[in-house]
């Protein structure tokens, strides 16, 4: 650090004698009336004057490598998490097709299944209906047989009984005598 600034205090001396040199020779050629070493001093002022401030700028610039550093840093993580993110979300899809793919292989070997059973009910349907059709004939042919099946003879009438004219006494009920009332 002290050799940095011994150069740069050497800088700004060579800078400002520069500049010193360039304002006498400006001031030679105004009072000698020579146009051309005017101009020339005017050079020599602008050239050190440059000088000064850019060495003066540069103590008052930092060193941004440290910065530079860290972002550079925060980027590659940035990446990283942005490659992370990607693959995340890659494999999620190629989850979701693969689930989509177990869905629609389990649903078609449900239909499969499901017709399968369907056909088996069906033929088992038809095979007890059919026996039951052979029962219920035979039984039907048994009580034709048995008699058990013919017509009804016609029932006989019923006859009204009409109450006869002198009714039978019946015995007379008790008579309430219950909180003073008095039956007829």
């Amino acid at each position: 650090m002290e050799r940095t600034s011994g150069k740069i205090k050497t800088m700004a001396a060579a800078a400002a004698a520069v500049v010193l040199v360039g304002l006498a020779i400006i001031i030679y050629g105004l009072t000698r009336d020579d146009l051309p070493r005017s101009i020339g001093g005017l050079g020599l002022t602008v050239i050190g004057l440059t000088a000064l401030v850019l060495i003066v700028m540069r103590r008052w610039v930092t060193d941004t490598r440290q910065e530079r550093a860290l972002l550079a840093a925060s980027q590659r993580e940035a990446q990283a998490e942005r490659a992370r993110y990607f693959a995340a979300q890659a494999a999620l899809e190629n989850e979701q097709g693969r689930l989509n793919l177990d869905v629609a292989a389990a649903r078609r070997a449900l239909d499969v299944r499901l017709q399968a059973e369907r056909e088996a009910m069906a033929k088992d349907f038809e095979a007890k209906r059919g026996d039951l059709i052979a029962e219920t004939m035979e039984a039907t042919f048994r009580m034709i047989h048995g008699d058990k099946l013919a017509a009804e003879r016609a029932a006989s009438g019923r006859l009204i009984q009409f109450p006869r004219q002198h009714p039978e006494p019946q015995p007379e009920r008790a008579r309430s005598r219950e909180h003073g009332v008095v039956g007829p």
